[in-house]
This record gives C-alpha cells, structure tokens and sequence, in this order.
C-alpha cells in the first residue's frame, strides 16, 4: 500500500488534470449536439458531398446520430489519446524514472522484490485508467440526458473499454521498455511513436489497401474498430488485448528482476 499510495502521489496532478480535461471535453461535445440533431437534415447532405476518402479516414458516415456523433467526436481520436498519453507516461515512469532520478538504489534495497515493486507500479497504473473510465462513464450518462441523446449505458461502458484497453496496451509497451534499458525518454517516446504509427494506419487503411496486412495486428482496429458504440464490447478483441498486455507485463517483470540498475 506504500508504495501504491507514492505512486499515486507522483502522478496525481498531472492524473487530476487529465480527469478534469476529459471531463470538460465531454461537457463541450455534448453541448453542441443538440445543434447537430436540429440540422441533421443539411448536414447529412452537407456529408454527402464530402470527400469519401475523409469521409473514411474521420469515420463520418453516420455523424448526425448519437452513437456517430460520440465515435467521431470523442472516441475516434481525443479520448484514445488521452487514456494513451496517462498509460505511456506511468509506464515510462515504473522504473526508468526511479533510475534516472538516481532514486533506485534506495528503493531497491527495501525488503521487498523487485517484482513485487513493480507488480505494485503496474496495479497502480491499471487503476488509474479504471478510475479514468468510470470518470468518462458517469459524465456521459449524465450528460446524454441533458442533450436527449439517445444511448444505452453499456454501449458507453464498452466506448470507455476500449479507451482503457488502449491505455494498458501503451502502458505495457512504456513498462517494458524502460524496465529493459531504463530510460524514461526512450520509454515514453517507444509507446508514443508506436500509437502515432498504429493510429495513422488505422486511419489511412480504407484508403490504402496495402495496409490491410496491418489492420488484424493493429491495437486500434481491435478497440476503436470494433465499433464498441454500435456493437457493445468485442470480447475476442477485448481477451486478445489484454492477453498481450499480460504476456509484455510479465517480460518486464523478467527483464527488470534480472538486470543490472545502475543507480
């Protein structure tokens, strides 16, 4: 519990900033729905004469409806991101930050494991994206009724499972790569890079056939293509995700139990 509550403390500012932006983020998008809802008749034919190629890229072709309206607005881009950037930034800082702070030598030498430690590290960041997730629920559900949008309580639970899944997902690729070389910089900017790369082929893969090949690979085909506000959860997606978290959790775990800090 110490070191779940020092963990908490080192990231809390930033955690309750994040939290406040979502939930401002939500506040500002459902506000402007109802304007949305009055003009769907023009703006559905406004969309018909948008390019199709951003048509697909932006996943506009059901904008006027609730469910549309949330994937392309938030949990197309703005709500991914922000569960990635809290994942990668607490994974870059499980163990790379200890050591480049040069404080790994005295927590090291606690009688506790260094798996345990960082089994500790990794709970605490799991955590924070649940936290994060429940947060996005309740200001939805909440706000849908002010805004009359029509959307069932699951089909949000299953928007705010892939945000959390995505989340984990960099969070395991930033915790493995700093407990192998121990550099936060080069943690942060792996997960990062990899989201970046991961997002623009998501992005550009109706346009360019060549990338089919990555799509079954892709993290966010298995979360933000599996249309959780229209389907509800993906559960083979869902098992696969976190299956892979696991199997990079536990090679960190090996990699930091068997290298040599130099704090």
């Amino acid at each position: 519990m110490t070191l779940v509550l020092k963990t908490a403390k080192d990231h809390w500012k930033a955690f309750f900033f994040w939290t406040i932006g979502l939930v401002a983020m939500v506040a500002i998008q459902l506000s402007v729905y109802p304007t949305v809802r009055s003009s769907a008749a023009g703006l559905a034919s406004f969309l018909d004469n948008y390019p199709k190629a951003l048509r697909e890229i932006f996943r506009m072709e059901d904008y006027t409806s609730g469910p549309g309206y949330l994937s392309t607005e938030l949990f197309s881009m703005m709500l991914p991101l922000i569960f990635i950037s809290i994942g990668a930034s607490w994974g870059s800082n499980a163990t790379a930050q200890e050591e480049e702070r040069r404080t790994a030598d005295l927590l090291l030498t606690l009688p506790i494991s260094r798996v345990r430690i960082l089994l500790t590290k990794i709970a605490t960041a799991v955590l924070a994206q649940l936290v994060l997730a429940i947060v996005l629920v309740i200001s939805l559900v909440i706000g849908i009724r002010f805004v009359d949008l029509p959307l069932a309580t699951m089909k949000i639970i299953a928007g705010a499972l892939t945000g959390v899944l995505l989340g984990i997902l960099f969070n395991a690729i930033a915790t493995f790569v700093g407990a192998a070389w121990g550099k936060r910089s080069v943690a942060l900017g792996g997960a990062i890079g990899l989201a970046i790369a991961g997002f623009l082929f998501y992005s550009l893969a109706p346009l360019v056939h060549t990338f089919d090949r990555i799509t079954p690979v892709n993290p966010f085909q298995w979360t933000l293509g599996s249309r959780p506000l229209y389907d509800g959860i993906d559960w083979g997606y869902t098992t696969f995700s976190l299956l892979l978290a696991a199997v990079l959790y536990v090679s960190s775990l090996f990699v930091f139990k068997r290298r040599d800090i130099q704090a």
